[in-house]
């Protein structure tokens, strides 16, 4: 039988092909994908090109014209600079969304989003052409204007922060259930949006700070990934500005402190994070000032208690509420570091001792450093002393050091005459006379001598 006879001879059932494919079906029921990527070309060349064209009378490429959306304003030229190269674009985007071809509007509406930013030239005809035909070019962006008036320029930049605060989410919460996805969720209008936002809060009384602190995270972190790195002094500002001259209470001041420290570093040491934020810095000093009277005076009381830590709560406390003091910083051994973490949280910042300096660590053992401009006070607790320099003496200890030797602390003591006035001669004070005020009085006049401005007993009495 030959090989027509046997074909011929073969019964084939077709079977019909499904309705609908897999990826198809699968396709329709995800929600749609709003962004076209930025193409991988020079852009520049696309741009002048272009308006070399349009100024010349002459039809620019199909390639150019499926890439000029992408040259609207950060290319060199720039098409929204170019009014006949802009009309012409704009046209076009008009005319092919009216013969039902949206390519060239997603097109658009994704640069537009990706390159936003509320002082771009021409924002307002871009935004308009976006706005009138966003219900002929479909899903998203129909769903994106009818929902949100996403294309109406800068007026959209504070209505939807608003929104989105209002609702407890994000830009990228309000977006993405909408059909926005991938790099337009970190663009141009979302990173405006989210500057909006943070000046918002900065302007919003705070509640609670743990309140004030979840809104923030929520608005500018990704788990504990900040989505905008440029964002970090808005936040810091959105955190901590409205709560003005108020030093909030204690909780709340650690649970700001722990917050911001763990994400910039302690402005007393990470200072090149908080250039720029002498507004915030300048608070937070004064925060960080109590926090480290607190720490050392709390701590030590716990691992040591003594009367006469009350007398040291106020006598420092009196410099401090006169705006003395212009830095403070503890140095806490292993029973201190343990406490202080325990009472102020993990993230809470202190100096801790180091080995070889002359006088051994007595378990306990704590020294709190009080920067009054023109001198440096290094305080022992137990039967350590307090210790003065100048600002001018070489040896005079840095502040926010995370390690301390003895040496670098405490001033050496004299070779023969130890006497009470040789000390206080040397800058060095013993705490006798706590209750009857001997030793702060004698503090009182060295500080008096050294910055100028006197602190009357009356002012530091303990209760």
């Amino acid at each position: 039988m030959g090989f027509l006879t046997a074909v011929e001879r073969l019964s084939l059932r077709a079977r019909p092909m499904p309705e609908q494919g897999t990826t198809a079906r699968l396709a329709r029921s995800l929600p749609p994908v709003a962004p076209i990527e930025r193409p991988h070309v020079d852009l520049d060349s696309v741009a002048g090109n272009f308006i070399a064209c349009i100024r010349r009378g002459t039809q620019p490429s199909l390639r150019d014209w499926n890439r000029i959306a992408w040259c609207l304003w950060t290319t060199k030229p720039a098409v929204a600079e170019d009014d006949r190269a802009l009309d012409a674009m704009l046209n076009r985007v008009v005319d092919m969304v009216r013969n039902k071809k949206r390519r060239p509007y997603r097109q658009l509406a994704s640069a537009y989003l990706t390159d936003f930013a509320i002082d771009r030239p021409k924002l307002a005809q871009i935004s308009g052409v976006l706005r009138d035909f966003a219900s002929a070019a479909g899903e998203p962006w129909d769903k994106l204007q009818a929902r949100y008036a996403l294309f109406t320029g800068a007026e959209a930049v504070g209505r939807i922060a608003r929104l989105a605060l209002k609702e407890q989410t994000n830009i990228q919460g309000l977006l993405k259930p909408a059909g926005v996805r991938g790099m337009l969720l970190e663009a141009g209008f979302a990173e405006a949006v989210h500057d909006k936002g943070l000046e918002i809060l900065r302007s919003t009384p705070v509640h609670t700070a743990v309140e004030r602190i979840d809104t923030v995270r929520r608005w500018s972190l990704d788990e504990e990934r900040l989505i905008f790195k440029r964002c970090k002094g808005q936040l810091a500002r959105a955190v901590v500005l409205p709560f003005g001259e108020r030093i909030p209470a204690l909780a709340e001041r650690n649970e700001i402190l722990n917050f911001l420290i763990a994400r910039f570093g302690d402005p007393r040491i990470s200072g090149g994070e908080w250039i720029g934020l002498d507004d915030v810095v300048d608070i937070l000093r004064r925060w960080l000032i109590e926090q480290s009277l607190r720490q050392f005076l709390d701590v030590v009381d716990k691992i040591a208690p003594d009367h006469m830590w009350k007398y040291r709560r106020a006598f420092w406390q009196a410099y401090h509420e006169k705006e003395l003091l212009q830095n403070a910083w503890v140095i806490f051994g292993d029973e201190g570091a343990v406490e202080a973490r325990r009472a102020f949280g993990k993230d809470v910042p202190f100096g801790r001792f180091r080995s070889g300096g002359r006088r051994q660590i007595e378990p306990g053992h704590a020294v709190l450093l009080l920067d009054f401009g023109e001198c440096i006070v290094a305080d022992w607790s137990h039967n350590g002393r307090c210790n003065i320099w100048k600002k001018s003496d070489r040896n005079c200890p840095k502040l926010n050091a995370p390690y301390y030797t003895t040496d670098e602390i405490m001033r050496p003591l004299p070779k023969n005459d130890r006497t009470e006035p040789n000390l206080n001669k040397n800058d060095m004070f013993t705490h006798v006379g706590a209750d009857t005020y001997i030793w702060q009085n004698r503090v009182a006049e060295r500080l008096y001598q050294l910055i100028g401005v006197r602190v009357q007993p009356s002012d530091y009495r303990a209760p």
